[in-house]
């Protein structure tokens, strides 16, 4: 066996043993180099050997044993001595300038001992009490996200010793917390208990021709303007394909029993309001609604317009009265993104009687029902319209002159045949804006 010649330290000191760890847990070895040839040597005769190089005192734990043989060349003394050691399953505590050498067992063991001891006593120091009112959360939901993921097992904001009672009262939170968490508590409610932003919604529920629609300036389709400086960074997929800038691109109609739903932009949205009374003054529309309603951000909204219908039914004899909705109902939940604009989920339900479909000598007329459910991402003041929802009329009728009428050829003369065809569309514009508190 060629022991290794020992390896002098600065000022001809012996090498002291310096293992650092770095960045993900990787280990940097500063010893010197020294080359090792050795076949079945003993471990604890290598180790004696180590001593030396390194300046450090080494202890053996009784038990140790085993060979070693290795080939190194310009190898550091740390880490030669390292791989030595994992390949005999062994591990080391170092204490000042004493190595002690053990199978790799005992060293962990006597770690997590050491750890769990430590644990122990910070959980054994006393309990700091703080009371916290919130002003915009409850204190049950606020309760619930402390205490998530709390318990023995660990992972939560609370300790194990951690306890929160609430005071639904005053909304106040009364915490008990060990000393070194009470300041992350503290610091994780302060966070989430912060004013949500108040939407302003705006509908227009407008009736009218489809060629009075042209001249409103809609861009049918999703706007084109869908750069990141407009909050389009969501990913999010809309309903319909997106033409190139400036173009118009026209949506196919939905399936049956839905609105043949589609989704458009209004490029001026300060001018669409004066546009509409002039167009209600001339009789080109009928505004039908104009309702406002303000939520919380993340909070639904429901804007309902219309009337109800009387249903009878009949059982055993007696005749009940039921009313059922026959309105245009339109709900809108907003989200306010970090970019300021504004993405609305919206569900938009239509239902009307159908007096001509009704059954002869029967109480009550059927009911028609559309409906949609859509999201669309509009700018803080900015207005989306909804449109696809469609009444389409046809009358008919005869003018004649009793008797002359019905003479062959001339009666072409003496009577008038008329028929009018109306195609109307039910438009809904959306304006929403966040209230500056």
């Amino acid at each position: 066996v060629q022991e290794p010649a020992p390896v002098l330290g600065a000022a001809g000191a012996p090498a002291v043993y310096a293992q650092q760890t770095v960045g993900g847990g990787r280990k940097q070895y500063v010893g010197e180099p020294i080359s090792l040839s050795l076949k079945d040597a003993d471990v604890k005769d290598v180790l004696r050997s180590f001593a030396k190089i390194s300046g450090l005192n080494v202890v053996v734990q009784p038990g140790v044993r085993g060979t070693v043989t290795v080939e190194l060349e310009s190898v550091p003394w740390d880490q030669a001595l390292d791989q030595i050691l994992k390949i005999n399953g062994l591990g080391y505590e170092l204490e000042g300038n004493i190595m002690r050498i053990a199978p790799s067992a005992i060293p962990e063991a006597e770690a997590r001992q050491q750890r769990q001891l430590a644990q122990q006593q910070a959980l054994s120091v006393p309990l700091r009490t703080v009371v916290k009112r919130l002003s915009y959360s409850t204190a049950q939901e606020m309760s619930r996200i402390l205490m998530s993921g709390a318990g023995r097992e660990g992972g939560g904001i609370l300790s194990q010793r951690g306890t929160v009672t609430v005071d639904v009262r005053t909304n106040t939170m009364i915490i008990k917390e060990l000393p070194t968490y009470i300041d992350t508590v503290i610091a994780v409610i302060e966070t989430l208990d912060i004013p949500e932003p108040q939407v302003m919604i705006e509908a227009r529920i407008v009736e009218t021709t489809k060629r009075f629609n042209r001249t409103l300036g809609i861009a049918w389709g999703f706007d084109a303007v869908a750069d990141a400086a407009h909050g389009n960074t969501t990913g999010l997929v809309f309903p319909n394909n997106v033409a190139a800038e400036g173009g118009v691109n026209v949506l196919t109609g939905g399936a049956n029993g839905f609105i043949d739903l589609t989704l458009g932009n209004i490029l001026d949205t300060f001018t669409l309001d004066a546009r509409l009374q002039a167009a209600e003054s001339e009789g080109l529309i009928n505004v039908l609604s104009a309702p406002k309603i303000a939520t919380l951000n993340n909070q639904s909204a429901t804007i309902q317009s219309g009337l109800q219908i009387p249903i009878q039914t009949v059982a055993n004899n007696t005749v009940t009265v039921q009313f059922v909705n026959a309105t245009l109902r339109l709900q809108v939940t907003p989200h306010v993104t970090a970019e300021g604009t504004i993405l609305m989920d919206l569900q938009i339900q239509k239902r009307e009687p159908q007096l001509a479909f009704a059954v002869v000598g029967a109480q009550n007329a059927p009911i028609a029902t559309k409906e949609a459910q859509t999201r669309v991402i509009v700018r803080d003041g900015g207005t989306t319209v909804i449109g696809g929802i469609y009444k389409v009329s046809t009358d008919q009728g005869q003018d004649r002159v009793p008797g002359l009428a019905n003479v062959p050829l001339l009666g072409q003369l003496f009577k008038n045949r008329r028929r009018t065809d109306e195609n109307e569309e039910l438009l809904i514009f959306i304006t929403p804006r966040v209230i500056k508190l």
